[in-house]
């Protein structure tokens, strides 16, 4: 039986951009385009669960969290043996003592993102207000996010980042979505080295390989790739791929915002030298 990989992070945090790079590592040899992603689903969605009975939904036939949660474990085992190959997941949960363990999973990649830079993402992916979303990444512990027909725990910022730099019973790479974009091949490289340990693959590919996943995934020609054929990861407020830069929030935060996220955060922020 394969373990499953997860591809683990807060929203907005590149998780996106790396799946891109991820899904071209694994198949170099076809035509790259945004439809290459659905190599690398969620977890958490209803259609997973489609052999388990009595399941318990809440409102809008949505399941139940709790239900999901006690049951993610033995639903990541089911997807494990019906596959004769790796699978990767994308999550955005918080990883809570339910959500996986080192009997169905051989590891993950985990990408943080500056807070302050999440926020400005969020307000323009979501059409919230600034406020809003910063109350939300500082103190709703409980926040939950739908991810297509199932729950998945979202809760704060820090409580999310640090839940996964806790979970140390499988191999695992933290990658800063900064140096993502200043230093984008030694990125790139250290993802190949990764999962070619952890699985014992062979992704072997030459130096220009890797220079045309750089340039098949860099952030323009995924905005242009969503200008030619849109992408149903898109809100109804933005371009899914709208601007990826950083230090965004040095031109639209205030003074007063700043300082409550600096002064809630300051721990992991200063740990991963934000601050």
């Amino acid at each position: 039986m394969f373990k499953n990989i997860f591809l683990a992070s807060y929203p907005k945090s590149g998780n996106t951009w790396m799946r891109a790079i991820i899904a071209n590592l694994y198949n170099f040899d076809k035509e790259f385009n945004l439809k290459t992603l659905k190599s690398i689903p969620l977890l958490s969605i209803k259609k997973n669960f489609d052999e388990f009975e009595n399941k318990i939904y809440s409102d809008n036939n949505i399941l139940h969290f709790d239900w999901v949660s006690q049951n993610i474990i033995e639903c990541q085992k089911i997807l494990n043996n019906k596959s004769n190959h790796l699978n990767i997941f994308k999550t955005h949960s918080v990883r809570h003592k339910k959500f996986t363990n080192e009997t169905v999973n051989a590891g993950f990649i985990y990408i943080v993102r500056d807070p302050r830079d999440i926020v400005v993402s969020f307000k323009n992916f979501s059409g919230k207000k600034f406020d809003e979303i910063i109350n939300e990444l500082l103190f709703q512990k409980k926040l939950m996010i739908n991810t297509n027909g199932a729950m998945e725990l979202l809760s704060t910022w820090d409580l999310h980042v640090q839940s996964w730099l806790n979970y140390n019973t499988v191999p695992r790479l933290i990658i800063k979505y900064e140096d993502l974009k200043s230093n984008t091949k030694e990125i790139v490289l250290n993802i190949k080295k990764f999962l070619n340990k952890i699985h014992k693959l062979n992704i072997n590919l030459s130096d220009n390989q890797i220079d045309k996943i750089i340039q098949n995934t860099n952030f323009n020609n995924l905005k242009k790739l969503e200008n030619q054929n849109d992408f149903d990861e898109a809100s109804n407020h933005s371009k899914f791929f709208r601007s990826g830069n950083s230090n965004q929030w040095k031109d639209v935060l205030s003074k007063t915002q700043l300082q409550l996220i600096e002064n809630n955060l300051q721990t992991l922020m200063k740990y991963f030298n934000y601050i």
